[in-house]
């Protein structure tokens, strides 16, 4: 094996941190997506889940009204 002179060994190096900063910087963005979605959805669940209560309740008394 040839020794690898200063310029090879540099670029080495800096294509290996270059691409372990741009994985590093990948997974940071999808966890950040994950945390934001999860938290959308579950906003959206308990909103949703409250208006849908109220919905029955207001169906509810109007098909009871409706049969007295």
């Amino acid at each position: 094996m040839a020794p690898l002179l200063h310029s090879e060994r540099m670029s080495k190096a800096f294509l290996r941190r270059t691409l372990l900063g741009k994985s590093g910087q990948t997974v940071v963005e999808y966890l950040l997506t994950t945390v934001t979605l999860v938290t959308i959805f579950a906003a959206m669940y308990g909103f949703l889940q409250g208006q849908l209560r109220r919905l029955f309740l207001i169906a509810g008394v109007k098909i009871l009204k409706a049969y007295y």
